[in-house]
């Protein structure tokens, strides 16, 4: 039933003074509470407690989350438990009720799901009151698409919504925002049919550490933003990308509601991020603005042309300074020039390149394009380098023994030229070989290091959080065509943690953490290192080099005790545009 919209409060610094002015507007608020959003996903230290003590602070009657409480995953629930004494504890800060929504980092298994509901008191789908509001709390933590919300489940939504129709408002929780792969592309969605069918007002979901809005037949559909969990970018105007920590503040009235999206000091409108300008923004920086590849073999850059398209899709010039920063060891000329493109054209612009030094950082180019809506996003776009690795035929396959010996790997030429992703540095050299046959890939890394007895590989469960150990890892896309990747990481005692990633049009991407590879793994350890060799059977995932002789690519290591990693093509990502190239001569 709809009785109200979620509308803005002003961007404030004091932000008690702010929604104590919003308190004074025509009717004073039933209540107020807050919404909790992601912690995990790759969390970032010190901020959710942050958050946690500006929510206190404002005195919400209660809290509900949106999920991913916990990083979760693998059967090692001694570990486990210790997340969740830990999340509890920060909780315990807010001596207010908490309403817990679960999330794929909370619940991945029916045994997890055990633990979640011991560990919060509450089941994982659920339904409440408060005042004139009614509250539904969703599951989805292993359901991937709107179709597959189990039936049991979706009959006790359909039932409780039946009964709720009485109340000002209903306000539906889960944590994926599985709107975004149908009513974003204007297709059918079963979840949101029952939600206009039953009154529903508004939705809040998580997930992609990202905010924005959107409104569809009526229904507000909001997701908030990460309060603690990782943020994927660069900080370059966050508010505009919906990029920043943050937590939700809603003010139930008697004629509706408001909602703030609160950040770490300031406040926003809840329509200062919507989900046709995040459409825009994606548009912009992979269509409208395109800059050419790069390939790269090992070794330096001879001198190359490359092609920085744009194109003006809107209603305005576009007039601003495209500019290049450029890292040391590089060159690009020009390194600027003044942009001029008229709505409706388009304009190339070569550029000459040449690099002597370092691969990474490479040469980054950036400019101003105008927005529908009136603002102007600053683009921010990297030189596509592509990066080569050559997979060598073996007539005689390796001895998968771990001891990773030239001859029996076709004395490959190993990949040594790895660059850190972060500040810190690997302590030692990695050196990765690919090889192949008919119907196997092979694949080794020897992981120098001079402090082996720190070396950090204790994970033995499949599936668990290797990759927090001394590990390397695998990203596999082998069909270009087929967008789905193979995640796989081998701790130092071989243990695998894999799943398989799948992208729809859009590039929304679900992972499938049940896949589970086959593999043939040994390891060994010297007084200066450790190594691993594999066996993977082309069958399971798909691939034949016979016809598809180029994969997408990325690997890397990480070491425990430095907290660092070094990446063969940066950045690592699940997104396959951003991989390497595998050639199978």
């Amino acid at each position: 039933m709809r009785r109200g919209t979620i509308a803005g409060a002003a961007l404030a610094v004091a932000a008690v003074a702010c929604l104590s002015s919003i308190a004074a507007t025509a009717q004073e608020p039933v209540f107020r509470f807050a919404i909790l959003s992601d912690r995990t996903g790759g969390h970032t230290e010190g901020i959710y407690p942050r958050v946690l003590e500006e929510i206190r602070l404002l005195s919400p009657d209660f809290v509900v989350t949106v999920g991913d409480h916990i990083e979760g995953y693998g059967d090692d629930f001694e570990r486990v438990g210790a997340e969740w004494d830990t999340l509890l504890g920060f909780l315990d800060r807010l001596d207010v009720p908490i309403y817990m929504t679960p999330g794929n980092h909370d619940i991945w298994s029916d045994e997890s799901e055990a633990v979640y509901t011991e560990r919060t008191g509450q089941q994982p789908y659920y339904s409440f009151d408060h005042g004139n509001t009614h509250f539904v709390i969703l599951d989805v933590s292993r359901t991937e698409r709107s179709d597959q919300l189990p039936d049991e489940q979706r009959a006790w939504l359909v039932s409780d919504l039946r009964a709720a129709q009485e109340a000002d408002n209903i306000l539906v929780f889960y944590h994926k925002p599985l709107w975004v792969q149908t009513l974003t592309l204007g297709q059918p969605d079963p979840m949101h049919e029952v939600f206009l069918e039953h009154g529903v007002d508004a939705v809040f979901a998580a997930h992609l550490h990202r905010y924005f809005a959107a409104d569809y037949d009526g229904i507000d559909y909001t997701v908030i933003g990460s309060s603690g969990g990782a943020l994927f970018r660069s900080q370059t105007e966050p508010v505009v990308r919906g990029e920043f920590f943050q937590f939700g503040w809603v003010t139930v009235k008697p004629s509706g509601y408001e909602l703030a999206v609160i950040d770490l000091g300031g406040i926003y409108p809840r329509e200062v991020v919507t989900a046709d300008g995040l459409g825009e923004i994606d548009r912009i920086e992979t269509e409208l603005i395109e800059v050419s590849g790069l390939p790269v073999r090992e070794g330096v850059v001879e001198a190359a042309r490359i092609t920085v398209s744009v194109e003006n899709a809107g209603d305005v010039p576009i007039e601003d300074l495209l500019a290049w920063e450029v890292p040391e060891g590089w060159t690009v000329s020009p390194a600027r020039i003044d942009l001029v493109v008229a709505p409706g054209e388009a304009a190339e612009i070569e550029f000459d390149v040449k690099n002597t030094g370092p691969l990474y950082p490479v040469p980054r180019v950036s400019c101003g394009y105008p927005m529908s809506d009136g603002r102007r996003v600053e683009v921010d776009l990297p030189l596509e380098v592509t990066r080569t690795v050559e997979a060598a035929w073996v007539e005689e396959p390796p001895v998968i023994d771990g001891e990773v010996g030239e001859k029996e790997w076709a004395d490959g030429t190993p990949t040594t030229e790895m660059f850190p992703p972060y500040d810190t540095i690997v302590e030692g050299e990695t050196e990765f070989r690919f090889a192949y046959d008919a119907a196997n890939l092979y694949l080794s890394a020897v992981c120098y290091d001079g402090e082996m007895d720190e070396v950090t590989a204790t994970i033995e469960e499949r599936d668990g959080a290797v990759y927090t150990e001394d590990c390397v890892g695998f990203f596999f896309q082998p069909d270009w065509d087929e967008m789905v990747v193979y995640q796989i990481y081998f701790n130092a005692l071989g243990t695998p943690f894999d799943q398989r990633i799948s992208f729809d049009e859009t590039m929304y991407y679900t992972t499938d953490a049940t896949w589970d590879g086959e593999y043939e793994v040994a390891t060994q350890r010297t007084d200066d290192r450790w190594s691993i060799e594999a066996r993977i059977p082309l069958e399971q995932i798909g691939a034949d080099v016979t016809t598809e002789p180029v994969w997408g690519l990325n690997f890397r290591r990480k070491q425990a005790r430095t907290s660092a990693a070094c990446d063969w093509q940066i950045p690592i990502d699940y997104d396959p545009r951003t991989f390497g190239e595998m050639h199978f001569d």
